[in-house]
Parts: C-alpha cells; structure tokens; sequence
C-alpha cells in the first residue's frame, strides 16, 4: 500500500474539539511549523465529535506527547495510521463548507458554483498556508472590514501574517484603488498567496511601486527596508498569535497612519485585555470588536 501522510483519530466533547484546534495552531507556532490540518465534525446520535488530524509523514511520539501536554489532553485514546495514496487535499477541502462574513463570501474551488453575485466573492483552497476564511479569527476580520468598507477608503493596506491571502484579496475587492501589501514568514504562505492573487483575479504590483493591487513578500515582522519605505498604512490587518502582537505593539503601531484603523486577530478571548492594554499603551483606541468562537478580534485606531 502506498503512504500519502498520515492520519490521527479519536473522539472528544464539542468544546475540547474546539479547543484542541486552537491549542494545535498554537503548538505549532511554537514550533515553528505550519499546524496540520485538523478536522472536527458531529457524528449522528453520539454526544462525542470525531476529529482527524492529517500529518504529512509519521508524526514521532515525543512531538505527539508534547501536542496532547500542551493541549491538556494526555492520555486521550487516539488511532494513528498510515492513509492510502489519495489526493487528501482535495479530500480535505469538501469538509470545507462555504463562509459568508459580511459582504464577503469565501469557498473553495469545489464550490465554485455557489459563488453569490451580490457579495464578494474569494475563492480559496485549503492548501500549505493557513487561512481559508473558515478559521473564527480570518472570518471575524471580515466582519470588521466590512464595517468599514462605507465608512473608510484606505489608501495604502498592510497584512501581516497573510497566510493564504484571504485578507488582503478581501480589501484588494473592496477598495480596487488601494495599494496592499501582503507579508508572511513563510515563503510557502507567500507563493499560496500569489496563486490565489490570480485565482481571484487581483492585479499585482512590486513594493515600492505606488500603484494599486497586491505586493508580496516574505517578511519576518517590520523591520524590513521595503516595508518601512511604503510606511505609514491607512489600514493593518495582524492575524497572527496574541504573544507576537503584544511583543511587536510598538513596530505595529508604528506602521499606522495618523487616524488609521488597525485590525488584530488570532487571540482568544481571555487573552484580548492584555492585547487591548499593550496597544492602549501606544496611544491606541479599541473601536469595536468581534466574537467568534474562542477567539476575538480589535479594531483599533490611531489618534
């Protein structure tokens, strides 16, 4: 039999489901990896969820020990074995139901006759980098940018911790005018991104280039000379984990305009006070916010 990865299966309560695939997006940025896919989903007439997590080759014990420490979950009964040659993307991808956030409708390529024509409309497969608009924190975003698509028309956008570019696409479709730039510390994330640029048809243009549509770039935080010559942004988009914001408060505020909004995610919800105070204390306004799930996001503003 032919190995294509490998998969882990067991069962948990709804609510420590949800937590293990916050705790594995989290692991893994302590690891420095990209987290492995996770799948988690009801099963008729039992008070337990299935969840499946994908691996692309055999995950050793220590790394799976570790996992289940810092999810609070040792000891859990869990099958791992190896998965037949298939195409377990594209597998992956129809347990992906479509997203409407807002004005913004996100599937993937197996939905595309589901497209809406009187929303936004972004097509995004899941694939090697995170984001595909599913996640509680990328659709809690788009919530908060829709609030502003009529109220605000930012010049100049800055996405931190792109991922697959469902953001920056977002803002690219609700300002055709703007000039974004779409950053990541994952070179992987960045040629995702690029593809996904042309999958939605969203003109693309080279840093420093004062025109509108998407550049791209791999980027580990701020300091990088391209970023800092296309600074100050009208909008900022950080997506990442609550520890990074709160440790780049200052670079990221930095990076805003006199007055420009600012948009962070990829915190839970009992961690948002700290997050709030960290950029409260760069002279920073909490608007509004947004709940999804365990996570949260905050809109900021400069003034």
């Amino acid at each position: 039999m032919d190995q294509s990865g490998w998969r882990l299966t067991g069962e948990l309560a709804p609510e420590l489901a949800e937590k293990l695939e916050a705790d594995l997006e989290q692991f893994a940025e302590t690891q420095g990896i990209i987290p492995p896919t996770l799948s988690r989903f009801e099963q008729a007439g039992q008070i337990f969820w299935r969840v499946d997590i994908y691996f692309t080759e055999q995950p050793v014990p220590d790394f799976l020990s570790a996992l289940l420490d810092y999810a609070g979950l040792a000891g859990w009964n869990f099958d791992l074995a190896p998965l037949e040659d298939r195409d377990w993307v594209s597998e992956s991808q129809k347990l992906l139901s479509p997203v409407r956030a807002g004005r913004f409708f996100v599937f993937g390529s197996h939905d595309a006759d589901k497209a809406d024509e009187t929303l936004i409309n972004l097509q995004v497969d899941a694939g090697q980098a995170f984001g595909t608009g599913k996640h509680e924190t990328t659709s809690a975003c788009l919530i908060l940018l829709d609030g502003l698509a009529e109220s605000v028309s930012p010049s100049s956008v800055l996405d931190i911790g792109t991922g697959s570019a469902v953001l920056a696409l977002a803002a690219a479709k609700t300002w055709p005018l703007a000039r974004v730039t779409a950053t990541d510390i994952d070179p992987v994330a960045v040629d995702v991104s690029r593809e996904n640029c042309i999958i939605n048809n969203v003109a693309m243009r080279k840093t420093g280039v004062q025109q509108s549509g998407i550049a791209l770039m791999v980027a580990d935080g701020l300091n990088d000379p391209e970023l800092l010559s296309e600074q100050p942004y009208s909008l900022v988009f950080a997506n990442i984990l609550a520890g990074p914001l709160i440790d780049m408060a200052r670079s990221i505020t930095a990076s805003v305009e006199q007055n420009g909004v600012l948009i962070l995610s990829g915190l839970l919800i009992d961690q948002k006070q700290d997050v709030v105070e960290a950029y409260q204390n760069e002279r920073m306004t909490l608007e509004t916010e947004c709940e999804r799930g365990e996570w949260a996001a905050l809109q900021l503003r400069k003034g």
